[in-house]
């Protein structure tokens, strides 16, 4: 994560924790200077939420923590008429959850729909398991909220050209997509560049989208690196246009009586039939004449 990022995060949980000393116990509150309690199932997750996977065994572990050692630090909500979305600390409530806690600690802030989600991809971005493709699937659902990707990569930190990048997964086929959203962590933003770059030079689409599934198979499988599809979907490529020449090219022997009489074989221009000369008699090569005018006449 970028220092800006990682700062504008800080900030913001030094000043959450700051109201949290300072405020009262009381539950009437002064939105963005008290804390609360809220029931849980008044809470929802944040709409901006990037993290597509959250892992069970962590939430597991975590949810022991609180229950050995209490909330050290209230999540970060705000209010949207009668329930509330949460800002920071979505895997503590949903560790709440899990303990079957009826209320959690909260701190309700005023915050711009912009904050809110560039607050959802700063909380997350800085964790080793977010990955580039969540972290791209998000900053397409926040896009709209600047007025040009400029200002977006300048609120987020980030290079444009970097975050470009990003955006490359969705220039993915379809399936490729649904089979990412199962597993995000398959593919980083580099290794998605790469393909995206040699699925665009194979043609037909159909061919190209067929070798990559063959890739992604082997990737799910462990049998190939997310760095290595790109050459592997260039040699494929290369095996099928080998094989293809290979067909156009085949020659066929031509046999009477188990005794070869020629051969027929194609290339990309011609068909071509070759016999020997004493196999046929005057009236066999008449009648193969006469077949071959009528043919070429469309008369047959």
């Amino acid at each position: 994560m970028s220092k800006n990022l990682k700062a504008l995060l800080e900030k913001k949980l030094a000043e959450n924790s700051q109201r949290h000393a300072d405020a009262s116990q009381e539950t009437d509150f002064d939105v963005g200077r008290q804390h609360t309690k809220l029931s849980v199932d008044e809470i929802d997750p944040n709409p901006y939420q990037p993290r597509r996977v959250f892992s069970q065994p962590e939430l597991d572990e975590l949810a022991a923590s609180i229950a050995e050692v209490g909330l050290l630090q209230p999540i970060s909500v705000r209010q949207v008429r009668d329930r509330y979305q949460i800002i920071a600390g979505e895997r503590r409530w949903r560790a709440y959850k899990l303990l079957g806690r009826a209320t959690i600690e909260a701190l309700v802030i005023a915050v711009e729909e912009s904050d809110m989600a560039v607050l959802a991809l700063v909380e997350n971005i800085d964790r080793a398991d977010l990955s580039d493709y969540e972290i791209g699937k998000a900053l397409r659902r926040i896009e709209g909220l600047f007025p040009t990707r400029k200002k977006l990569a300048e609120s987020l930190g980030l290079n444009r050209e970097d975050m470009y990048r990003y955006f490359t997964f969705e220039h993915l086929p379809e399936p490729i997509l649904a089979r990412l959203d199962a597993n995000p962590r398959l593919l980083s933003r580099a290794a998605a560049t790469d393909i995206k770059r040699v699925m665009q030079s194979i043609e037909p689409p159909s061919l190209a989208l067929q070798l990559l599934n063959r890739a992604w198979d082997l990737l799910e499988a462990g049998r190939l690196e997310q760095t290595k599809i790109s050459q592997f979907l260039l040699r494929e490529l290369r095996v099928f246009k080998e094989g293809d020449a290979a067909k156009s090219h085949e020659t066929q022997t031509l046999a009477r009586n188990g005794q070869s009489m020629g051969s027929i074989s194609r290339d990309k221009k011609h068909l071509v039939i070759k016999l020997k000369i004493d196999v046929l008699s005057d009236e066999e090569e008449a009648k193969l004449r006469n077949f071959i005018e009528q043919l070429t006449a469309g008369s047959v």
